[in-house]
């Protein structure tokens, strides 16, 4: 964890020094050189497609007046915000910190979470995670569902400020259940005393989300259950989003484990709570898990991402597209070739529809990667994920990409 810590620091530190508004911004250099790292490889390719985006972030950055939603879709790679929380730190210390945005009690569901919040309750919940489709329990915004029957349970979400940046937050948005038969919501302060009730009025007319502003910034907040009427008998909560009404970049994480294209697709309310976060931009950083199958399918994974592409890009028409392409890992002790040909296939995908990709296995020495990541001991013992240096190099390599391409934009937009 030091070592995360570290590299956020480093990032932050190089980006406080940026040169003026309007000016290019200076990208940090990699905390360590890695040989097998080709910076003229590391680009966003089809990068015009974002210019709506670029020029929404030179606006924020000239007039500081504006808010910009990234929301960034994945599996166990993302689960535990190693990668994004780089990005986050740094895209945040660039153009300004909007706050934490969407959080989702892992731990409450008894799963692994993110190192800079922290979620807790003494109740005992059901949960049920996008991989399994089957199991009861509906799935929206956060991959992750937690619910209860309990009329007196609780939970708490606790964030943790990074060394530079601030995620003390002032407004709760809670994606839930809000029928005749679901419990009311109360938020309670650190001392058990009640903030407010949560309104089941609904926010910009999405019947799922409702919002409490509170009186100070605050980095703990415990949503308590009520119950106000008879009918009522549980509670099920999809997420938080968590702001503190700053200009800035807001960027939220989904991350499942195990999670596949399709996994999103099936989910009964996921797509359609997207738009809730209003996102200029959608990056998507799935492949993984198809491509660990001995049956992988091209084809069908070419569909897989096509579906799951147009119900996102027809609850948010004006978002941008960015897909990643995973690193390249091993497979029972050999380097998985199907993460190559799952590559090759995210780049057809991507022409197709002419939108963007970065290509994180070109950057780090193609098709045969993985024996890369191994050698420099960037991956963990599974041989699939990657340690915090890692996941920490990917994190600045996805950072210098999107940077330089902001900086050419910038360079090039009509005065």
């Amino acid at each position: 964890m030091i070592g995360l810590k570290r590299i956020l620091l480093l990032a932050a530190l190089w980006l406080s020094v940026q040169n003026s508004i309007g000016q290019p911004i200076a990208i940090p250099e990699l905390e360590k050189n890695y040989p097998f790292v080709k910076e003229e490889l590391n680009v966003i390719s089809n990068s015009g497609h974002l210019a709506g985006l670029m020029e929404k972030l030179y606006d924020l950055k000239i007039s500081g007046k504006r808010t910009i939603n990234i929301l960034h879709i994945g599996d166990s790679h993302l689960q535990a915000d190693f990668v994004t929380s780089v990005i986050r730190t740094t895209l945040q210390t660039a153009f300004g910190n909007g706050g934490r945005g969407l959080v989702v009690p892992f731990r409450v569901a008894r799963t692994n979470e993110p190192f800079n919040y922290k979620s807790s309750s003494v109740y005992h919940w059901q949960s049920k995670r996008c991989v399994f489709p089957n199991q009861p329990l509906p799935i929206g915004i956060g991959g992750v569902t937690i619910s209860t029957t309990d009329s007196c349970a609780d939970f708490t979400i606790k964030t943790i400020d990074d060394s530079m940046l601030k995620y003390s937050f002032n407004k709760v948005k809670v994606f839930y259940e809000n029928d005749s038969a679901s419990y009311r919501l109360a938020i309670m302060d650190s001392l058990g005393s009640k903030v407010g009730m949560i309104a089941p009025d609904s926010v910009d007319h999405f019947p799922y989300i409702s919002f409490l502003s509170l009186p100070a910034l605050t980095n703990t907040a415990t949503i308590q259950i009520v119950k106000t009427a008879a009918e009522q008998s549980r509670a099920t909560i999809y997420g938080l989003l968590l702001e503190n009404g700053n200009p800035g970049i807001i960027y939220h994480t989904i991350g499942v484990n195990g999670a596949e294209f399709r996994h999103y697709s099936e989910a009964l309310h996921f797509r359609e709570q997207t738009k809730a976060l209003k996102p200029d931009l959608i990056i998507i950083s799935l492949g993984t898990n198809e491509a660990f199958a001995l049956n992988f399918n091209q084809y069908k994974f070419y569909a897989d991402m096509q579906l799951l592409y147009s119900q996102l890009k027809k609850e948010n028409p004006n978002a941008g597209f960015l897909f990643t392409i995973p690193a390249c890992s091993y497979r029972r002790k050999k380097p998985n070739p199907r993460l190559a040909l799952a590559g090759k296939t995210i780049i057809r995908f991507t022409t197709d529809n002419n939108i963007c990709y970065w290509n994180l296995q070109a950057a780090t020495g193609g098709d045969n990667s993985a024996v890369n990541w191994k050698k420099y001991r960037l991956l963990r013992p599974d041989g699939v994920h990657y340690n915090l240096a890692g996941y920490g190099l990917q994190g600045r390599l996805f950072c210098k990409a999107f940077l330089n391409s902001y900086n050419t934009y910038v360079a090039n937009r009509p005065q």
